[in-house]
């Protein structure tokens, strides 16, 4: 197996020593998704993006779930130890034990100014926040990403009041390049292999 393929074989399952877990996500996250994309203070930046309903939110993981077909890698379920959040959701998946959905995180292909890139992605219930949960994701992508797409730059792009997202990528040792080139509204930070 090629190191990018054990990469792939590993990503689909990854469990911190503090008992979170990344994993791949399946249809049956639609529910753990709009608790999670439902609430609006999730999407205090951009309010049009909260989700009505479950459907929606089965609609906004399908594509998640084609990447993870297609690349072998993407976006995880996030999940903590339900001791952790009495409150969340639990996980929807025969193997998460005891633990619950706190949202999703991890990179994804993306393509920016016409070059391949990979975006990281990280968005958690309120009351999973402050956990270090960003970071977890944060590091575990920089960890795969060199061994999925050699060379490919990382980015995370949020909007500019979004300091908390900034301050994670930045600790992570991303630069800010400012705003995405050809938006108004879109703060890009980059991490270059």
């Amino acid at each position: 197996m090629t190191t990018a393929g054990a990469a792939r074989r590993r990503a689909h399952r990854i469990t911190t020593d503090t008992g979170v877990l990344l994993r791949r996500p399946f249809e049956a996250d639609a529910a753990g998704v709009f608790a999670v994309h439902g609430d609006p203070s999730v999407y205090r930046y951009d309010p049009q993006e909260t989700h009505a309903d479950v459907e929606y939110s089965a609609r906004f993981l399908a594509p998640i779930l084609d990447h993870w077909a297609e690349h072998g890698f993407g976006y995880w379920a996030v999940l903590l130890p339900a001791g952790e959040w009495q409150e969340g959701l639990p996980g929807a998946h025969a193997e998460d034990g005891a633990r619950v959905f706190a949202g999703l995180g991890g990179i994804r292909t993306h393509t920016l100014a016409g070059r391949p890139v990979l975006n990281v992605y990280y968005r958690f219930a309120p009351a999973a926040q402050g956990r270090g949960l960003a970071r977890i994701v944060v590091e575990q992508s920089l960890a795969l990403a060199p061994l999925v797409a050699p060379g490919t730059d990382v980015v995370v792009r949020t909007r500019p009041a979004n300091a908390v997202a900034r301050h994670v990528a930045e600790r992570a040792g991303f630069l800010d390049e400012g705003l995405e080139p050809g938006t108004t509204d879109m703060q890009l930070l980059r991490y270059r292999f």
